[in-house]
């Protein structure tokens, strides 16, 4: 059976202007990666006091990121949504990716294979090839078991001030139980002569458009959102 790699973003906080270089980095991977591979957001995209996350409510970021073709967003206890499910259910309405958090649950399919992605067990309500439970706290987690006939994979890469941005996950399928192994576990730089993808440009310029326009229709000292 083929190979799986997940590649997996964390705390980016409003970074916008990062996002075209780092899909030229995400699409460089996917090139050389064999198999299966998959991509997920682990959560900060957004922090309070960066102007994007403040104007949009949170949602900035995780709206230019959906056109870098994500499997899945995770919304954790360290994100500014956490406290927001309307926002989010909101958010679920008009991207293409699909968030786990809390009780939903992203499903993606790839080759014959079904991909779940939750906050948690107990909102995976499918019967996938392998689901994956995605968090971001300060404690690393990388392990696979074998539950109720499924496959699941437990993974966070333990969040700190010096989180990488990316990095990747490479497991593969076995015969026997857990019938999943995690492979390794690296750390991806992001090379200071990357040219920006031209497309997320676009998207990018687009959003900050967007959120300049909300932010003067806020008005300062405006309290809403």
């Amino acid at each position: 059976m083929p190979p799986i790699t997940l590649l997996y973003t964390a705390a980016l906080e409003g970074r916008l202007a990062l996002l075209p270089t780092l899909f030229t980095r995400i699409r460089q991977e996917r090139a050389a990666a064999a198999g299966i591979v998959l991509l997920a957001d682990l959560g900060r995209s957004c922090a309070p006091g960066e102007w994007l996350c403040d104007a949009t409510d949170g949602r900035g970021m995780l709206v230019a990121m959906d056109a870098m073709g994500y499997d899945a967003f995770h919304i954790g206890a360290q994100d500014m949504l956490y406290t927001r499910p309307a926002t989010v259910q909101h958010l679920r309405e008009v991207i293409q990716t699909g968030i786990a958090a809390g009780p939903w649950c992203a499903v993606v399919q790839r080759s014959d294979m079904r991909f779940a992605f939750a906050a948690n067990q107990s909102a995976v309500r499918v019967q996938p090839d392998l689901a994956v439970i995605l968090r971001l706290s300060d404690t690393p987690v990388a392990s696979a078991s074998w539950q109720a006939g499924r496959r699941f994979v437990f993974f966070d890469p333990g969040w700190t001030a010096a989180t990488p941005l990316l990095g990747r996950l490479d497991m593969a399928l076995t015969p026997t139980p857990p019938y999943i192994e995690i492979v390794a576990q690296t750390q991806l730089e992001l090379p200071p002569d990357l040219l920006p993808d031209p497309t997320i440009v676009g998207v990018t310029e687009f959003v900050e458009s967007e959120a300049r326009y909300a932010e003067r229709k806020r008005g300062p000292g405006d309290p809403s959102g």
